[in-house]
């Protein structure tokens, strides 16, 4: 039996998939996972070859947590994953030779900037005017105009395409500001580096020396008190020299849990803004400037199908687009609206089914662990009970488009903090305890099958 330390990249990655497989449904193995391959290993960073750039996006946005977790379970140790489009010389080990993608590399600049994140590609409507034109006024008098800007929303409605857009827009403009863009949990890990190095000095001195902070995914400070405290400092620093600091966040800032008042003010003493599901029009445009970006023709009726299908996220959009470029490159796929209709049947009878309620989790719920709806709405803070109700909370802010005091009100008058804490408690758990996590998986296979 070979070690992992003796396979090479392509025969590392294969046995990452073999995993990967048992842990996601076949069909989304086959389109996501199926034609990658394994391309080099330099010390701790595999690289993996894909079909076309949005697969990278994809894989990034839904698999980033469960990839890396797999890859440290099967190399034993923590593994850097980078994925690269596919060039013609590569295709002959993924999919037909003759199938011609050219070369593209998902990279960051120093300042953790994505090139393809700009205004020019950031498709504006109803849904996300005001968040646009306020990051747009940010770029153009960082330091001068709402500061600090703090933008919220959903998953995948582009608060950190935004995000990164400010960035591009400064250094394009003033090449002499200092701009990084950073996520809270990657700010956090580097906190207790220099911690465990004695190197806080230096630590602090790179982000408080910056002109322009972008903080993606400020929900990360929920219950993180050292961190919380970093951040207050780091902005208090940054403020008081006039310097512009951006956050993005799924939530308002007094809906993150333990989010301390002082930190809720700094953030609110600046411009709050939300970004809302697109609409129909928006959804098109949208599919239409990533089919403009991708050099591919797709008929009109093509984009209007999917648009009509997939209404909350753009991630999802993209997702479906994703596999008609998969299918139109690695089978030669003439692209037409019969065509898609049934290569994409399984996407939109998810999306298709009978709306999900919090009657239908409860149900699903107790049945699963064994206890009573009574107890599931009760005040018992049992084990046996509460982790049960914890899950049920979980999956109703997950599977539903109810309030927080809406759901509260259906789990015997719960007030929006409870849900909160109880919703974070399951989500940490998940992360954390991969046993846990596959419960959840099969929890909400049946919540979803009915």
């Amino acid at each position: 039996m070979h070690s992992v330390f003796s396979m090479d990249s392509d025969q590392l990655w294969q046995k990452v998939l073999i995993n990967l497989k048992e842990k996601i449904g076949a069909q989304a193995f086959k389109t996501w996972f199926a034609p990658t391959k394994g391309l080099s290993l330099k010390g701790s960073v595999l690289t993996v070859g894909v079909p076309n750039i949005f697969f990278i996006d994809w894989l990034e946005d839904h698999y980033h947590t469960l990839m890396r977790d797999t890859l440290r379970m099967v190399f034993g140790k923590r593994m850097q994953l980078k994925f690269r489009s596919l060039n013609s010389k590569q295709q002959s080990m993924v999919g037909p030779a003759h199938v011609q993608i050219p070369i593209r590399l998902y990279y960051t600049d120093a300042a953790q900037l994505q090139k393809r994140y700009t205004f020019d590609t950031f498709v504006v409507g109803d849904s996300n005017r005001f968040a646009h034109a306020a990051a747009l006024a940010v770029a153009k008098e960082p330091g001068r105009r709402y500061n600090p800007l703090y933008i919220y929303g959903s998953v995948g409605l582009g608060k950190t395409h935004l995000l990164q857009a400010i960035g591009t827009f400064v250094k394009e403009h003033v090449d002499s500001l200092k701009v990084y863009y950073v996520s809270c949990e990657k700010f956090l890990n580097e906190m207790i580096d220099a911690i465990q190095q004695a190197k806080t000095i230096q630590f602090k001195k790179k982000y408080r020396g910056k002109d322009l902070l972008l903080i993606d995914d400020t929900q990360f400070l929920a219950k993180k008190v050292s961190l919380q405290e970093e951040i207050f400092h780091t902005f208090n620093s940054l403020y008081d020299a006039g310097k512009q600091v951006v956050f993005a966040s799924d939530r308002p800032p007094n809906e993150i849990p333990t989010l301390e008042e002082r930190l809720v003010s700094r953030f609110q003493c600046g411009l709050v803004c939300d970004i809302l599901p697109p609409s129909f029009e928006t959804r098109v445009a949208i599919l239409k400037k990533k089919t403009e970006i991708s050099s591919a023709i797709i008929p009109d009726e093509v984009l209007f199908y999917i648009a009509e299908r997939i209404k909350g996220n753009i991630r999802e959009l993209e997702g479906a687009l994703v596999k008609i470029f998969a299918l139109s490159a690695l089978t030669k796929m003439e692209i037409t609206l019969d065509s898609i209709k049934e290569h994409l049947k399984d996407i939109f009878e998810e999306k298709e089914k009978r709306k999900i309620t919090v009657d239908d989790i409860q149900e699903i719920v107790v049945d699963y662990y064994g206890i009573s709806t009574g107890a599931i709405k009760g005040k018992r803070r049992l084990a046996s009970i509460a982790l049960p109700r914890q899950v049920a909370i979980y999956f109703s802010r997950e599977l539903t488009r109810l309030s927080l005091k809406e759901i509260g009100k259906l789990f015997g008058g719960r007030d929006h903090s409870t849900i909160i804490h109880d919703y974070e408690k399951i989500k940490k758990k998940i992360e954390d305890d991969f046993a846990f996590s596959k419960e959840i998986v099969h929890i909400k296979e049946k919540i979803k099958s009915g």
